[in-house]
């Protein structure tokens, strides 16, 4: 029995199961493929290897083993430089097709002639291949190759654009190679003139052990970290080993030395931890000075701040500061608007643009409710990659907070500044500190809908305060209004008659006239007022009692409303035609109470109109200075439909570009009793305050605004497509 050969058989076994363990951990992984084909190379030189050496005293069947051998000694070489183009996502993987065909005739020379393996020569380990005169040919290949590989590695490495965890990565690849080089002395020896034992089937365990770890694992240690661990283990060892051996060799006191060998392979353990942690203490002494740092401040998060806003910068501020990394953004969740926002950013402007918000239905957040952990971007799919990439460049790390199983906020983290790589304890650190985020953002979101409900409440009892008194106040005024307008009207046939009757004595007598001119303005301007007057009264009591019934919601066309509604508009200010656009689809279906959104898409039209009246107005008054009138200006109001049937939305939107909302004027436009119309114009000051009452207590909706003064404004009514009774049956 040849024992030489249990060596090679043993680990030619270990890197096929290696090979198929990294191939089904991601099958879809193209870099996973391409390390099995390199363990099937290894195994295919190995086993053949392993096979030789068994057959001692057979030299034919032992010379087949060989040359079949072959084919994974020349096949290996190609198979590192593949993985090392697809591993960098290199535009040389083109190029992989053709070094794979480069070994096709080197492979028929090898099986049709002597002249790769001339023959074999017999060992103290078993029989093992010569040279022949053509064998150069894969010295040089693995030389070619091997160089090629190492060159594009390095280069890659100095690239200003490769991240630190790629840059990590590249580093193990690199002392992968560098270990791959002891292997290769197994080239060498097939020259008679050099002649030691082809230990690389040794090498190459750690070889492929490296490799399948940058197939596998993205997040890898600190290279320093390895090289130092793997450091104290050799010395230890040799320690260990050394020093039993050495007294049993000189003392010839075998027994002692065994015990001694016994207590100190039972102390090394021990003593290698021991060292391994005084190490890490040293090498990582900022990581353990932050993380310190974290866990206090993850501690006292939830008592310190109670505003959304303010804790989400509190959060990044107390990241970016502490860990020293390059950028920090953090997004949480709105959940009417189905959104999560960007609260917070703080770092480098070269990650690119970096996106206000995502829709809540992005796949990349059901991902996140399904992991729950921090994670490497490096260790995402492609697709998830991609979706990542459209929030912002150079993410390194993402931190989801959970609350009851839903994703409430993420970080987003870029790379540390002092190019450390993040270690397994940093992700520990982050998922601590973003369960004590996600209570903190919880209590505030909390406190939150708790002051908003206040508020509505307290809404709702000065409303029926209001609506206690209106009908009341209504009818006593009308009383008297109806008195002044019977009154006025008497008195303007009064004077018509006197007009007509005495036109000669009025025409000679200018005081006369006069008066007369004089009386029909003052008839005129109580029927104005008392039509003013009416128009607020109605304006009340349709704010403090609506019509009808929150129930009384059905499906109807939105141009069944917009169109009366441009109609009123004309009427009310005299024009033939008034400018709007409409971009609603022919078969268009909203949901809601009809007479509400009416009066909501009236009211907002109507607005639009006089601004851009008043636009107009300035553009022409020389007076007014305070919007650009260097471009020529066309009116225009339109009114757009959009429909969000993922999130069961759609949107009314009404937009001109008219004289626009002054900035101190903003916060008032929704508020009872505000308006920014001139005293000339009829404004009851109600008409935006009952509009969102409709919309956000009636329908379960929003209204928003956004306004440039001077440049125009847009409204955005959203609403429900249904209700949600209406889609739990549809479901």
């Amino acid at each position: 029995m040849n024992y030489y050969a249990l060596g090679p058989t043993i680990v030619a076994a270990f890197i096929l199961i290696l090979g198929l363990f990294v191939l089904f951990k991601n099958r879809k992984n193209k870099l996973n493929l391409v390390y099995f084909y390199l363990s099937i190379s290894l195994f295919i030189w190995l086993i053949n290897f392993s096979l030789m050496y068994w057959n001692v005293g057979n030299y034919d069947q032992a010379y087949f083993f060989a040359k079949l051998g072959f084919i994974g000694v020349i096949l290996t070489p190609v198979c590192i430089l593949h993985f090392t183009v697809e591993f960098l996502n290199s535009g040389l993987k083109r190029y992989t097709p053709f070094f794979y065909l480069l070994t096709l005739p080197v492979i028929f020379i090898n099986f049709s002639s002597p002249h790769m393996y001339s023959g074999l020569s017999t060992n103290f380990w078993g029989y093992y291949p010569i040279a022949g005169k053509f064998y150069f040919i894969a010295l040089l290949e693995f030389v070619g190759i091997f160089l090629a590989a190492t060159f594009t590695l390095f280069r890659h490495f100095r690239k200003k654009s490769t991240n630190i965890v790629k840059r990590e990565q590249i580093k193990y690849l690199m002392m992968a190679f560098v270990i791959a080089l002891f292997a290769s002395g197994d080239y060498i020896i097939k020259y008679p003139a050099i002649n030691f034992y082809p230990f690389g089937y040794i090498v190459v365990i750690f070889f492929s052990f490296i490799m399948a770890l940058n197939a596998i694992k993205n997040n890898l240690m600190d290279i320093r970290l390895v090289i130092t661990n793997g450091t104290i283990l050799v010395f230890l060892y040799i320690f260990v080993l050394g020093i039993p051996i050495y007294i049993g060799l000189y003392t010839k006191q075998w027994f002692i030395s065994f015990i001694l060998l016994f207590v100190l392979s039972t102390l090394a353990p021990l003593t290698f931890r021991f060292l391994q942690r005084k190490a890490e203490l040293i090498l990582l002494a900022e990581q353990e000075k932050y993380q310190q740092l974290l866990m206090q401040a993850s501690k006292g998060m939830i008592e310190k701040e109670y505003d959304i806003s303010k804790l989400s910068q509190l959060i990044v501020r107390i990241i970016k500061r502490s860990v020293k990394i390059k950028f920090v953004g953090l997004f949480i969740i709105n959940e009417e608007q189905g959104i999560y926002k960007n609260l917070a950013f703080r770092g480098e402007s070269n990650t690119g643009k970096v996106v206000k918000e995502i829709r809540k239905d992005n796949k990349i957040i059901a991902f996140m409710e399904s992991y729950k952990k921090p994670f490497f971007f490096s260790e995402l799919q492609d697709d998830f990659k991609g979706e990542f990439l459209k929030i912002a460049k150079n993410i390194t790390v993402i931190v989801p907070s959970i609350f009851r199983d839903e994703v409430i906020g993420f970080l987003i983290l870029g790379d540390k500044e002092n190019k450390t790589v993040y270690s397994k304890k940093d992700l520990e650190i982050f998922g601590t500190l973003s369960n004590q985020a996600a209570l903190a953002v919880e209590n505030c979101m909390f406190l939150e809908k708790s002051q908003k409900q206040q508020k509505r409440l307290f809404e709702a009892d000065k409303l029926a305060s209001i609506g206690g008194m209106a009908d009341g106040m209504a009818h006593q005024i009308r009383n008297r209004l109806n008195s002044f307008g019977l009154a006025a009207e008497l008195l303007s046939y009064d004077v018509q008659d006197f007009s007509e009757g005495h036109k000669d004595f009025i025409t000679q007598h200018s005081d006369i006239n006069i008066m007369v001119k004089n009386m029909n303005e003052l008839i005129h301007s109580i029927n104005e007022n008392v039509k003013k007057t009416n128009t607020i009264l109605t304006g009340i009591l349709n704010f403090a009692k609506p019509k009808g019934s929150v129930t009384e919601k059905e499906t109807f066309s939105l141009r069944e409303i917009i169109e009366p509604s441009v109609m009123l508009v004309q009427v009310k200010h005299h024009r033939e035609k008034v400018p709007i656009v409409l971009d609603i689809p022919n078969d268009d279906k909203i949901y809601g109470i009809k007479y509400q959104i009416q009066e909501v898409c009236f009211n907002c039209i109507d607005n639009a109109f006089e601004a851009v009246m008043e636009k107009e107005q300035h553009i022409q008054n020389p007076l007014f200075d305070d919007i650009d009138k260097r471009e020529p200006f066309v009116p225009e109001i339109k009114v757009s439909l959009k429909y969000f049937i993922e999130r069961n939305k759609y949107q009314i939107i009404i937009e001109d570009n008219g004289i626009g909302i002054k900035q101190e004027n903003k916060a008032k436009i929704f508020s009872a009793f505000f308006t920014t119309k001139p005293s000339s114009k009829s404004g009851s000051g109600i008409g935006s305050y009952v509009a969102r009452r409709m919309i956000v207590e009636a329908h379960d909706g929003d209204i928003s605004f956004e306004s440039k003064y001077g440049t125009g404004t847009t409204f955005t009514i959203t609403l429900p497509l249904s209700s949600k009774k209406d889609k739990a049956v549809q479901e």
